[in-house]
């Protein structure tokens, strides 16, 4: 019983890197594709936070079953665990200050929000330790850095999304056209529903430095060891969900197109029926005249 209970956060852990690998290596492919379309910064970015996404669950994997060496495992993860953060926050911010028509005080507040991220990153490979012991590796979280990590992440997320709100304000008046407000309430859900995903991931990572032990100790079942793998999945989701809001966006778009070739079918099916009753009315005139002839 000891054993399954030990064994139950590897094992859910390992499940969510797989499903977050999945998801990163359908992301990459997609993700380079569009960039050989749009040679665009926005699929580059992805681009990369996807490899990094990639990097990051085989290395956390690793980690979790190193027993020897482990500073250097730890640390070597949690610069890629980082790296991946920090090209997730910088996606984020990109799209927020495009959708702001580049507004000077969305770029200040997204350099101020990542330089944030990066003393956060600095810190937490200072202070966080992992050690060797006889039975394996001794890991450590400092609590302040994972505190100050996961506020960070949120503050990324409420500044986008209050920044795309504003923007829309902004931006949009009486005048706008309705498919420029329809782009900009899609733009707003999908900000809004990322925020949620994000900050109940960083909620509940909060909550339990707080009030919970940030050690692993070898052979000891811990919560530690879920939260990684569960920011991994939730993160890589969020980013590839970007190609579903991509379809939506490109579908009001094209909707005047659609309205506008729906529109000639229709005149063309009226000019068919007017060229056909034109053709049976000279038809009856014919009939008339050979009667009258006759």
């Amino acid at each position: 019983m000891a054993t399954s209970s030990i064994q139950t956060p590897v094992l859910i852990a390992t499940f969510l890197c797989a499903m977050a690998f999945e998801n990163a290596m359908k992301g990459l492919i997609l993700s380079v594709h569009k960039f050989s379309q749009s040679k665009t910064p926005v699929p580059a970015i992805m681009v990369v936070a996807n490899t990094l996404s990639l990097v990051y669950a085989p290395a956390y994997v690793t980690t979790m079953f190193a027993t020897t060496d482990c500073q250097t495992a730890s640390l070597a993860f949690k610069v890629c665990m980082h790296t991946f953060f920090a090209s997730f926050s910088i996606f984020l911010l990109y799209k927020t200050w495009v959708v702001s028509q580049k507004h000077r005080l969305v770029a200040i507040g997204a350099v101020i929000l990542l330089v944030n991220r990066c003393v956060w990153i600095l810190a937490d490979c200072k202070w966080s330790k992992s050690v060797q012991t006889l039975s394996g590796c001794y890991y450590q979280q400092d609590k302040v850095a994972i505190v100050g990590i996961s506020t960070g992440g949120i503050l990324v997320d409420i500044f986008c999304t209050s920044a795309t709100i504003a923007s829309a304000f902004r931006n949009l008046d009486t005048d706008s056209s309705s498919k420029l407000q329809r782009i900009y309430r899609v733009l707003i859900a999908d900000n809004v529903l990322r925020t949620l995903l994000i900050l109940a991931v960083n909620a509940f990572t909060l909550n339990y430095a707080m009030y919970s032990s940030l050690s692993i100790e070898p052979g000891t079942a811990s919560v530690m060891q879920v939260i990684p793998a569960i920011s991994n999945f939730v993160y890589t989701q969020a980013l590839n969900a970007e190609f579903a809001w991509i379809q939506v966006r490109q579908g009001i778009l094209k909707a005047p197109e659609q309205q506008q070739q729906q529109q000639q079918q229709q005149q063309q099916q009226q000019q068919q029926q007017q060229q056909q009753q034109r053709r049976e009315g000279e038809e009856d005139v014919k009939r008339l005249s050979s009667n009258s002839s006759s």
